[in-house]
């Protein structure tokens, strides 16, 4: 069958209007990896269009519950009836073709996610630098990911969500149309055009704005939504509990130092290089005292791998190490 598949003819699948001719058409058309693709992504502009039923369940149930009990108080009675089966006219191969094509959609509705998004992903002890369609550049840094829409990115929408820590230049659009960065703690960076950082881990949720201007809004659980407008050298945190603090710096630069595998500790506890061990190289670190936790560090230096920190690191601190395996254990 060589007649196209076009955009006309899904909207009138979608709506169940195809004939079991076309459902076979689209059978084999979804046979190829392009057309899947296709489907999605008509499928989804279809649905905007064309809103669904949403059922109130609640009611649907107590309407249930109240015919049930009214049947159990009426008599019973036996009723006999005949129904006379005819079998439909349908030959074999549309019902296949039929039952492919439910099956694929099925498949493509649930996976629709991997088609209409694109997700970027670093490994432990990876840095990835990426310029977006629009233009704007972000760097993820180790263990993290950046979920872009695959269609309408720059034009209907500048929205992404990160999972890690990553460092962005967000180009401004001559349309003024905002760029977003979702967090999973609820904390949502809306800018025009800036360079920031947001770091998203189960330590908890840093921005710091390094230029321009950006709006913070935090979604609180149980609380209203947050909304903060921050300046260059501003610095917002969640912790674990949700709760926000914001402070400010003079050297804001210094949260992207990582992007050139350069870190950069001020006061920094023992305990916050074990998370930093965690996240960035996949390493989990053992104190043989809890005096060594509350030990701190000051400086700088440039590592580009686990080695080379551990080695700075423990050198500054004037401990020992040993490693075995993904354990290191940290000693006098």
């Amino acid at each position: 069958m060589n007649q196209a598949i076009t955009k006309e003819l899904l909207a009138e699948h979608f709506a169940g209007r195809s004939t079991a001719l076309q459902r076979t058409m689209i059978a084999e058309w979804l046979q190829q990896p392009a057309s899947q693709e296709q489907y999605v992504v008509w499928l989804d502009e279809w649905e905007r269009h064309h809103l669904q039923y949403l059922a109130d369940d609640d009611r649907a149930f107590h309407r249930l519950m109240s015919r049930i009990d009214s049947l159990e108080q009426q008599p019973t009675s036996t009723i006999t009836v005949q129904v006379r089966v005819r079998p439909l006219p349908v030959s074999t191969r549309w019902l296949v073709a039929a039952a492919v094509v439910f099956c694929l959609s099925l498949g493509l509705y649930a996976g629709r996610g991997l088609v209409l998004y694109r997700t970027v992903e670093t490994a432990f002890g990876e840095t990835r630098r990426l310029t977006l369609s629009d233009g704007s550049r972000v760097t993820l840094n180790a263990h993290s990911t950046l979920r872009i829409p695959r269609f309408g990115f720059g034009t209907k929408t500048r929205t992404v969500w990160l999972t890690g820590e990553a460092a962005f230049s967000i180009s401004h659009t001559p349309t003024h149309q905002r760029f977003i960065v979702n967090t999973n703690r609820g904390v949502d960076v809306v800018v025009l055009g800036t360079e920031f950082n947001v770091y998203d881990r189960p330590a908890g949720t840093k921005v710091v704005l390094s230029k321009g201007a950006i709006q913070l809004t935090y979604t609180r659980p149980a609380k209203p939504v947050y909304q903060l407008r921050l300046k260059p050298g501003d610095v917002v945190n969640v912790d674990p509990s949700g709760q926000l603090t914001q402070n400010h710096t003079d050297e804001p630069d210094v949260s992207t130092a990582w992007r050139d595998h350069r870190f950069v500790f001020n006061r920094t506890s023992v305990r916050e290089i074990t998370d930093l061990l965690r996240d960035t190289y996949n390493l989990r670190v053992e104190l043989k005292s809890q005096e060594l936790a509350s030990r701190t560090i000051t400086g700088s230096f440039q590592a580009d791998n686990a080695d080379e920190f551990l080695r700075v690191v423990t050198g500054l601190l004037e401990i020992n190490y040993k490693q075995h395996d993904n354990t290191v254990t940290f000693f006098d």
